[in-house]
């Protein structure tokens, strides 16, 4: 059986799973949710959220700048979840 993850969005107590080896934006839009995201390449920012609990990974090299890993943002479209999320974007609805 395959390893998947609880990804939670807040405010929006929104819930999904991910497959290991899929990041949140792929999760999420195979299952329907209204996720915002433009280039899929971690320059637009559209996906960007604030990892409020668990841990994710990202393909090298990090997107991450300093500033960035201070404030807890995750990149939806490069990060792959390694336990279950919770995550907070202020525009995604349930």
């Amino acid at each position: 059986m395959s390893q998947s993850y609880r990804i939670t969005i807040m405010p929006a107590g929104l819930s999904f799973e991910a497959s290991a080896g899929e990041t949140i934006l792929q999760a999420a839009l195979r299952q329907g949710i209204d996720y915002p995201y433009r280039c899929q390449q971690g320059v637009c920012t559209s996906c960007v959220c604030r990892l409020q609990q668990g841990e994710v990974r990202y393909q090298p090299p990090s997107p991450l700048s300093d500033i960035d890993k201070t404030q807890n943002f995750t990149y939806g479209c490069l990060a792959y979840p390694t336990t279950d999320l919770v995550l907070h974007h202020p525009f995604i609805q349930a």
